[in-house]
């Protein structure tokens, strides 16, 4: 199983330091309390680092979290909380769960259709009867956005990174290139691609993998979202 993260791990923190995960939870439990009862069995997909996961974890008390690289899981400070490494289009669970999520627009890490396919019907085998799947997309004009601080730089615990983030638009493929250099005067090279998927995309392969949209959120409201937004916030459930 490739380790994605491995050395963007060790700078995972300062990268994403801007990013309010007591804000993304919050809209995610007050979502999610639309539809399943708070001692609900959960499960995380493409966890990261799991800093999500710590917040929601103290609202959902039966919470898995599973990330596909051992580096990020183990950045983890937290000993209680259950952290299984897998990949998420090959979930290792016989058991249901009422609640599974998957943020930070990981779905756009699967690259092409097939895979995104190979994760529904993954979720659809172990979701529950009344259960959701909470999961957000990045849309084109993220990917414009980022175009326009395209590169960045920071340092932590002595770690020095660069990253560079191009969108190639004919493939719709936006890539973050990174150069790590480690105290010792070690360098290393990481390219993380993301395949920016057209809104209706989503819908078609859903309706595939016998799956279905409730609803359909501009990120982080309660708006229907548009094919021009930056982000779409997906409510999905099984076809009983």
């Amino acid at each position: 199983m490739k380790d994605n993260y491995k050395y963007v791990s060790d700078v995972y923190n300062q990268l994403m330091n801007k990013v309010d995960y007591k804000f993304w939870a919050k809209y995610l439990i007050k979502l999610s309390s639309l539809y399943i009862k708070k001692n609900s069995k959960v499960l995380e997909l493409a966890a990261g680092n799991c800093s999500l996961a710590e917040i929601l974890s103290n609202h959902f008390s039966n919470y898995v979290a599973t990330d596909i690289s051992l580096s990020m899981l183990k950045k983890c400070k937290s000993k209680s909380l259950n952290k299984i490494c897998c990949d998420m289009t090959l979930i290792p669970f016989r058991a249901k769960f009422d609640l599974i999520i998957c943020a930070f627009d990981s779905i756009n890490y699967l690259t092409n259709k097939k895979l995104v396919l190979k994760l529904l019907l993954e979720v659809k085998e172990i979701l529950s009867d009344n259960g959701i799947f909470l999961f957000d997309a990045a849309l084109e004009r993220n990917s414009f956005k980022h175009e326009k601080f395209a590169v960045k730089s920071g340092q932590q615990n002595s770690v020095i990174f660069n990253r560079q983030s191009i969108y190639l638009h004919s493939s719709r493929i936006h890539k973050n290139i990174f150069e790590i250099i480690y105290p010792d005067g070690k360098k290393v090279r990481e390219v993380h691609r993301q395949k920016i998927y057209p809104l209706e995309f989503y819908f078609e392969v859903l309706d595939k993998s016998e799956l279905y949209v409730v609803e359909c959120f501009n990120a982080f409201t309660f708006r229907d979202c548009k094919p021009n937004d930056l982000r779409a916030q997906f409510v999905v459930k099984r076809k009983i």
